[in-house]
């Protein structure tokens, strides 16, 4: 099969296109995102990520080339910002058990005392939310995907995506910055 004729089938964008991309792309872009994050399933994450990506948009490509350009970049990018990322929560992590030293609560260094009062706070705010508000958002941090959430109380996706934003805001502007931003990484 020529370059030209697979090209046009990726272009093409339907259910046979997008299979065969993932058949020829995904393991070989999995193998590659290992080579920086060192977790398959991070790996695998980031790979997934930009095939819904490359779905959704419908991207299309002059040439195989330039498809396998694209994959790789987008990859070894995706990978970087994840790795930067967690960086980034390591070290806040890090800073925020340094400097709530006098919370620990036993030898081993568990910091029992702070997260349990960062998530008191939490189910305080989160009792005063609105009904449908706080039935979506601790649905939400039970771990629950937006589309499960939908279908278990009867609503739509998107009044799922705004519970939560409304939720998210409120918990934003009641909790101090640095106790919101360990919740989020504390969030599912």
């Amino acid at each position: 099969m020529n370059n030209g004729i697979l090209i046009e089938q990726y272009n093409h964008w339907d259910d046979t296109a997008f299979n065969l991309l993932y058949k020829n792309f995904f393991k070989a872009l999995v193998s590659y995102a290992i080579q920086f994050v060192d977790e398959n399933k991070v790996a695998e994450d980031i790979v997934q990520d930009l095939f819904s990506t490359i779905w959704e948009k419908k991207m299309q490509f002059e040439s195989t080339i330039l498809l396998r350009a694209f994959l790789y970049n987008a990859v070894r990018n995706a990978s970087l910002d994840y790795l930067k990322h967690k960086n980034v929560e390591d070290n806040y992590l890090q800073e925020m058990a340094e400097s709530h030293q006098q919370y620990k609560v036993n030898d081993n260094g568990e910091d029992h005392f702070f997260s349990e009062e960062i998530y008191r706070q939490l189910f305080s705010t989160i009792d005063h939310l609105p009904k449908r508000c706080r039935e979506v958002f601790i649905m939400y941090m039970d771990g629950k995907k937006n589309q499960e959430i939908a279908d278990a109380l009867q609503v739509s996706l998107e009044t799922v995506k705004t519970q939560k934003k409304r939720a998210m805001a409120t918990l934003r502007e009641k909790m101090n910055r640095n106790d919101f931003i360990l919740l989020q990484l504390l969030l599912p």
